[in-house]
């Protein structure tokens, strides 16, 4: 079997950089603790903050930034930092005027019946005063700020660290992103600016930024030099909610000023139990069920290594970083902890878990897209509900004309809070009343808030998608980074990203009650990208129905094509490809204009006309021709957003090569797919029951990998327990997105009319294979329970 060149340079150099030795060894003498050692000091002992909250101004300075500050001074607080070291910087400080707004939630079931400006009438923002209990808010202004960097700050010095909190408004410089600013109180502080301040501090002072505000990812430029030079001072590091692009929590209307949901609060939330910065931040990628992109300041070093190393060697920073985890990816045991997060976020996000960036694109590309075309639909459903909101209003006045004088805005301004309560109440019921009399309208208006709620649901659902897609796009790019410079970097390079992981090993709790995010309990799955599909039908996006993957330099060498040519690896038969394309095609584009750059395939595709046939260049079967192909809409059906497949449901192609086991696999017979890898503890664990499992049911068990027939040779040559006859190998992954593996091992049963019977992910010897009907009693437990047991 043809299984084709990959990158295997420098994975020694690999193994020995990831253990930590990196530009020269460190060592520690062992420790052994005596009665008469001196106790080891609190990691929070010279631990200063500065907590700040912008606000803006009056109308956006939500409850939620205060319970924020709140909460971090009651985190800080428990770990033994005295308030005269905690700094809060909030809106107008300690003047009198109210600045925080606040609004009650709606406590009638029927207040949907009314308007949204009718609403607002009887649910108005109240203003009140920003107060921290023990201690003194200072005003959120520059000047505020710089005066506490020249006067607190100064008395900063070496073994110093300062926490720099913000929870606030950010916004988007549209002319250069890496100038974002952060909204003070009626002001704006860009980076620069913000840089300008740290200078201020002794050079020795270890900053830790955390940040929760739009654009927050802009800010993590701080960690280097004022020259910009890619080498950061170590020093400045930094925790970050969004992206230097993207909005954070509380820009999307869903979040606006709500209480308990984002970065910052389930930050928060994690920190108690876990004490450390990194592991919260770990925890946070799985919990935050918002569009946010967790990441850290040694982060976006790496890939803005990747994007100038590879810009030198005329790559796109996704074809290098690519290379770099093709690299990694030769001793995966070595990266176990870095591949179970990426499956804990897919498995919780209802994503597949990717080991390549390429394998994210077309979800980065699609989501944005679907999520707009979701909002447009939204806002239609909407205004229909407006509208008919209005009309049944109308009527209900009419029939109930008593109710005119009092329902005026003026009128219900001028009550008091009880008063607008009680005539709320008084109202609703009766307009409750009047709305369920006439059943069909009433059932009209049911069916239009439901779908306006359910496109409005499913779009923000996309946001988030779009935003766990990043998160793992960031934890790629790290391995890719750690990869790269264990290979290929500088010392300089080697030395700047290690400075930047201590400043980041920032500890609240020595002895954490959790020592690691993965030990706390699994947050609640994210709803399936199956309940998506009933919202929309379709999109404009003209699209080609397949997937594919770039060619390798020694492919393109092989048939002489250009960059942009691909290989087809799955095919949608429901759509146009699939009368002209197969798998294993080769694309390179119109006859006239073979595709130049990479990915360029899917931008012609979206900018075709649909539905008029094009000539397509193919190389099969080793000859070129030409094809015409006919592109549809895009599909909203996600299909090329991979989820498990359903019980129940037909089974997805499998697209593999046999290891051994013969040369094909039997057509109709039952089989469990069994997906693993060779570094993988918990598959070998899984062995003996799948294998008692195929022989008590006459079920053939196929293992299924995403590794190189060396690497399965190597593995076979010391591995000589009991093992599936029959193994695949899966390099395009394309089962492994059709199926929708998240996490490994992962077994899928499917009868012998190609139907899915179960659908299982991960495995514990205590609750074995959860498939109806089957029970099995692990001789290993017995063995461990009675003594005399043959221990063989």
């Amino acid at each position: 079997m043809d299984v084709g060149y990959r990158r295997v340079i420098g994975v020694g150099l690999a193994s020995f950089f990831l253990f930590g030795l990196v530009a020269g060894c460190r060592t520690t003498a062992p420790h052994l603790p005596s009665q008469s050692a001196e106790a080891a000091p609190r990691p929070t002992e010279r631990l200063h903050a500065l907590l700040l909250n912008g606000g803006s101004r009056q109308a956006i300075n939500y409850r939620s930034h205060l319970e924020n500050l709140k909460g971090l001074v009651a985190e800080l607080e428990g770990a033994g930092v005295p308030r005269d070291r905690i700094s809060v910087f909030s809106s107008d400080g300690t003047a009198p005027e109210a600045d925080l707004a606040v609004r009650d939630a709606p406590s009638h079931d029927d207040a949907w019946l009314l308007p949204q400006q009718v609403r607002r009438w009887f649910r108005p923002v109240q203003y009140v005063n920003s107060t921290l209990e023990g201690y003194r808010l200072r005003p959120a202004r520059q000047a505020a700020l710089e005066q506490w960097f020249l006067k607190e700050g100064s008395e900063l010095g070496a073994g110093d660290t300062l926490l720099l909190y913000v929870t606030d408004h950010g916004n988007l410089n549209p002319e250069d992103r890496w100038e974002n600013t952060i909204a003070l109180w009626g002001e704006e502080l860009n980076v620069s600016a913000f840089r300008a301040m740290l200078a201020l501090l002794d050079p020795e002072v270890r900053v830790v930024m955390l940040m929760s505000q739009c654009y927050s990812g802009a800010f993590a430029r701080a960690i280097l030099p004022e020259s910009n030079v890619m080498l950061p001072t170590g020093k400045v590091c930094g925790y970050f909610a969004a992206t230097a692009s993207r909005p954070a929590y509380g820009c999307y209307p869903e979040n606006r000023g709500k209480d308990g949901v984002g970065y910052s609060f389930r930050f928060l939330e994690a920190l108690g139990p876990l004490g450390s910065f990194p592991e919260t931040n770990r925890r946070v990628l799985v919990t935050d069920r918002t569009p946010d992109v967790p990441h850290l300041s040694s982060d976006y070093y790496l890939r803005e290594l990747l994007r100038e190393r590879g810009k030198e060697a005329g790559l796109e920073l996704t074809e290098y970083a690519d290379s770099f985890l093709e690299s990694a990816w030769r001793d995966r045991a070595a990266w176990e902890p870095e591949i179970r997060l990426l499956d804990r976020v897919g498995n919780t996000f209802g994503s597949f878990s990717p080991r390549s960036l390429a394998e994210l694109d077309t979800q980065a590309t699609v989501l944005p897209e679907f999520s707009a075309q979701l909002n447009t639909y939204a806002g239609r459903w909407k205004s229909a509900l407006l509208d008919l909101q209005r009309e049944n209003l109308r009527r209900f006045l009419e029939v109930e004309p008593e109710w005119t004088e009092q329902l005026t805005r003026d009128k219900v301004a001028a009550l008091d809070d009880d008063g607008r309560r009680a005539l709320s109440t008084k109202l609703l019921a009766a307009l409750g009343a009047y709305s369920r009399a006439d059943e069909a309208r009433y059932a009209r208006m049911l069916e239009l808030k439901r779908k306006a709620d359910d496109a409005s649901g499913a779009r923000y659902r996309a946001e988030v998608r779009l935003g766990v897609v990043l998160r793992m796009r960031m934890l790629l790019r790290q391995i890719a980074g750690r990869t790269y410079l264990a290979e290929e970097g500088t010392p300089e390079e080697r030395r700047g990203w290690q400075d930047l992981r201590d400043c980041e090993e920032l500890m609240l709790d020595a002895t954490p009650a959790v020592a690691s995010a993965s030990d706390l309990d699994p947050p609640e799955a994210y709803p399936p990208l199956a309940e998506e599909q009933r919202v929309v039908e379709s999109v404009t996006p003209a699209w080609m129905g397949i997937r594919y993957r770039q060619l390798t330099e020694a492919e393109h060498a092989e048939r002489g094509t250009h960059v942009g040519a691909v290989k087809v690896v799955t095919i949608y038969e429901e759509h146009p490809a699939s009368k002209q394309l197969r798998v294993g095609d080769i694309v390179i584009g119109p006859p006239d204009a073979p595709f130049e750059e990479p990915h360029h395939l899917r931008e012609w595709t979206m900018r075709s006309e649909i539905g008029t046939p094009t000539a397509l260049g193919i190389i099969r079967d080793g000859q070129r021709q030409t094809v015409a192909l006919e592109l549809a809409p895009f599909p909203l059906q996600m299909p090329a957003l991979p989820g498990p497949p359903k019980v129940g449901s037909v089974a997805p192609e499998l697209s593999v090569d046999l290891y051994r086991g013969g040369t094909k696999l039997a057509v109709g017979k039952p089989r469990l797919l069994y997906f693993w890898a060779t570094w993988c503890l918990i598959c070998k664990n899984a062995l003996p029951e799948i294998l008692a499992y195929g022989e008590a049911n006459d079920i053939e068990i196929v293992a299924i990998t995403d590794e190189e027939v060396g690497t399965l040779s190597t593995f076979f040559e010391t591995f000589d327990e009991p093992f599936p006859t029959v193994i695949a190998i899966d390099l395009d992954r394309a089962s492994f997105v059709d199926y929708g593996v998240s996490g490994i091992p992962t077994f899928v049963l499917v009868d012998g009319d190609g139907v899915v019977q179960h659908y299982q992910s991960g495995y514990r010897r205590d609750t074995g294979l959860r498939i109806d009907g089957w029970t099995w009693s692990d001789p290993r437990k017995e063995a461990q329970a009675d003594p005399a047991a043959d221990p063989s």
